[in-house]
């Protein structure tokens, strides 16, 4: 009779993720092991890197209208031009040089009065590590490298190897005291650019907070000193050239006054030889009253002309960058003038172009901020006054007028004297006029040198990097977690992808769902025994028969409700014969079927066990019984079966060994003597149980399966394969098996509610105190 289980939806459970982590808890467990291992040697393992930071504001200068305020046209991402600045090469560069970075020591002995300096290495040299070993405690060392030996030195003077070929020179000092014989160290010299490079990547600029002209500089390094040297060593040199780019207009102011003080001096001692000599040439002491007087009035013109003319340099400077306004920014000496039209032009073209070059920094030249501020500067060259009739013949404006009153002012007090004394007057007139000249140049020269020493730049250092005491990697705490947290995932993960993998039938649910035949009994994972006399020794076959040594166990009880199961399967026609066989080999079946004749026997039915695994027999083994004779020599008819039929210590229970295992097995099972002998069987016992070989691997079972009344397929949870199982019940279902149903084999005891078939049951002791234990409700029924 072959009945198929209803269809039912598939239901997932939380039980049922528990049952894989319990599955596969020992590779989950090596899984999680193995990286949280991996990841605690890596932290502890790691090289400790520092970090050192240090904190600068940067002062706004600009001015700004309160127009631009208003619309925020000239807004520039200061801040983000001041970061790039400090992280640029040209600051990466002076830093390496000033801290000498590009030299690499390994194993140096700090901290015992030796200084490593002044490390040159030719251009064929460069990355190339080199071994310095003291020979003695004087002081003598000898210089290798990978190549061989580069020479010896001496501490304190200068090594030089290499020749004279500088690509191959290598050039050192190693001062101080403290040598000892035998330590050494190496030393190399990275290429420049590599060094420079090393400190741009390991160089990060944060602003704190939000439009607080704030910037911290942070850079991490193995050596916490090292660290705290180049963050103030970078905040050092962005400083430097801060204030140098500040004090430019001082330096350009007394380099415009440097240039006009040579031409100045030349004159005022060319006018006093001129003086001295025309004195001694005719005797005269001193001029009269008159004479001075008109002297000093004419120098007083004099030099009045002398500043209408450099106002007209000036302002001819100012016509060229209103002329060229694309030619670039020009600079204005800082000479106090009186204000003018071109003065004020001047000013406001340099204020222009200064603007566009900022936002050509961070914008593309056809911004709509750049064409505007375009648009301003061709607006204001339009109003160039060189370019109107009035100002075209003079660039200066109204200076050529002053220059001729002065001119006729000067010609006028010529005709005071006679030649002999307009001569003298003359002078006497130079000499004042180039003093007089000589004292502004002067004094403004100073100014400039007080300007430029004055400079204090924009930038302002808050805190000055400090030695950190602990290091920012590894974080130890965050990396175990992190490490105990992925070594989580990754036995979860590792576990389900096995099971995912893994197409043996692990569950009853499982057997239920991919088989759909009906489940005759859930037999338990019977614990292995040892024997007392001999523990080493492996237990034999017949500690496995659990319902005679352990009558009143959870797995006796799961036999008694496999054979209460038979006997129900069809109570008008009682079945008298069953073939217990399972899919595949070692699942289980000659356990099973020992058992349940033990079991039968206990209800006084007169049972026989047939042993018909004529290639690997093993029912003897449960009863120690000899093997022959048996079903073979039956079947070669080299005895009677009432002969070699053996008792057992059980009452009612018969056992009947394979025999000799013979060359064609498989003819002598198809025989009808073996048909026969069945039908004699099933005439003189109410239950006659046939242990047969697996159904899939050989034809022997199929063939048997058509000789008995009824069979039962055994399944093995977690070796049995729900392909093979489904390709043995189609070689019965050929054969017109009447399979019975199912038995699922080695159900964990350990992890009960896994399976979810056992929720209450009760069984009497040995004591004969009636204990509770857990049975698990089926979804047909109580087991």
């Amino acid at each position: 009779m072959v009945t198929d289980m209803p269809n039912r939806p598939d239901e997932v459970q939380v039980a049922d993720y528990f049952r894989v982590l319990y599955r596969r808890r020992y590779v989950a467990l090596l899984a999680f092991l193995a990286v949280f291992v991996s990841v605690t040697i890596h932290t502890f393992l790691t090289t400790p890197i520092y970090e050192a930071s240090a904190t600068i504001q940067i002062k706004d200068q600009t001015k700004k209208s309160l127009l631009s305020e208003l619309v925020q046209l000239d807004q520039t991402n200061t801040i983000a031009a001041e970061i790039e600045i400090i992280r640029s090469r040209s600051v990466a560069e002076e830093v390496v040089r000033r801290l000498h970075l590009d030299t690499v020591l390994h194993g140096f002995p700090h901290g015992v009065g030796l200084e490593f300096e002044d490390l040159q290495v030719g251009r064929a040299m460069k990355g190339k590590v080199f071994t310095l070993t003291f020979d003695n405690d004087g002081g003598d060392y000898s210089v290798t490298g990978k190549d061989g030996d580069l020479g010896t030195g001496k501490l304190g003077e200068i090594f030089v190897a290499g020749g004279d070929d500088p690509k191959n020179k290598v050039t050192f000092r190693v001062t101080g005291e403290g040598a000892v014989g035998g330590v050494w160290f190496r030393f190399t010299q990275p290429p420049f650019r590599l060094a420079v490079q090393n400190v741009q990547n390991a160089t990060d600029v944060r602003p704190v907070g939000d439009k607080t002209q704030i910037l911290r500089v942070y850079y991490r390094d193995p050596q916490p000193h090292v660290a705290r040297n180049i963050v103030n060593a970078i905040v050092d040199t962005y400083r430097e050239r801060n204030i140098d780019e500040n004090a430019k207009e001082a330096r350009e102011t007394l380099k415009f006054i440097e240039g006009q003080k040579g031409l100045v001096q030349n004159n005022l001692a060319r006018s006093e030889s001129d003086l001295r000599d025309y004195k001694s040439e005719h005797g005269i002491v001193s001029l009269p009253e008159e004479a001075a007087t008109v002297i000093q009035n004419y120098a007083k013109f004099a030099v009045e002309q002398s500043r209408i003319d450099i106002e007209m340099k000036h302002h001819v400077a100012i016509l060229k960058g209103l002329d060229d306004p694309d030619a670039g920014t020009f600079g204005l000496p800082s000479v106090n003038m009186e204000n003018s039209v071109l003065s004020n032009l001047g000013l406001k073209l340099s204020e222009l172009q200064t603007k566009k070059q900022e936002l050509l920094t961070i914008v593309t030249p056809m911004h709509p901020d750049v064409i505007e501020v375009q648009g301003q500067i061709v607006e204001l060259v339009e109003k160039n006054p060189a370019g109107r009739p009035e100002h075209a013949a003079h660039p200066g404006g109204a200076a050529p007028g002053n220059r001729r009153g002065v001119e006729g002012l000067r010609r006028a007090t010529q005709i005071v004297a006679g030649p002999r004394t307009r001569s003298r007057r003359t002078r006497t007139r130079a000499r004042r006029e180039q003093r007089d000249l000589h004292v502004p140049p002067s004094k403004k020269r100073e100014e400039a040198r007080i300007t430029e020493a004055a400079t204090i730049g924009n930038i302002r250092v808050i805190d000055q990097a400090e030695m950190p005491l602990r290091p920012i990697k590894p974080n130890v705490r965050l990396n175990l977690l992190l490490g105990f947290i992925a070594g989580l995932l990754l036995a979860v993960g590792v576990a389900f992808f096995l099971d995912f993998i893994d197409d043996s039938l692990k569950s009853t649910e499982e057997v239920e769902r991919f088989i759909r035949r009906p489940i005759y009994g859930i037999i338990p994972r019977i614990p292995p025994r040892k024997r007392d006399e001999a523990p080493e020794e492996q237990p034999p076959a017949s500690m496995n028969l659990v319902t005679h040594h352990s009558p009143k166990s959870p797995i006796s009880e799961a036999f008694r409700t496999l054979r209460t199961n038979i006997h129900l399967a069809d109570p008008d026609h009682p079945i008298t014969e069953i073939l217990v066989t399972s899919a595949g080999p070692s699942e289980g079946k000659s356990t099973i079927v020992s058992n349940l004749a033990l079991t039968i026997a206990n209800t006084g039915k007169k049972t026989l066990l047939v042993d018909c695994d004529l290639r690997k027999p093993n029912v003897h083994n449960f009863f120690d019984q000899p093997r022959d004779p048996g079903v073979t020599t039956i079947l070669s008819g080299e005895g009677a079966w009432r002969d070699i039929v053996r008792t057992t210590a059980v009452e009612h229970l018969h056992v009947l060994p394979s025999g000799p295992i013979p060359p064609n097995p498989t003819e002598m099972l198809s025989s009808n003597a073996m048909r026969e002998l069945i039908d004699e069987f099933r005439a003189e016992y109410d239950m006659v149980l046939l242990d047969s070989p697996p159904v899939v691997a050989v034809t022997d079972a199929a063939i048997l399966s058509s000789f008995v009344r009824s069979t039962l397929l055994v399944v093995e949870l977690g070796r049995s394969r729900a392909s093979g199982v489904n390709r043995a019940i189609d070689l019965l279902d050929k054969v017109k098996a009447n399979l019975l149903g199912l038995v699922t084999n080695n159900i964990s005891a350990g992890f009960r509610y896994d399976y979810g078939y056992y929720s209450y049951y009760y069984y009497y002791a040995d004591s004969g105190e009636k204990k509770k234990r857990r049975r698990r409700r089926g979804r047909y029924g109580y087991y």
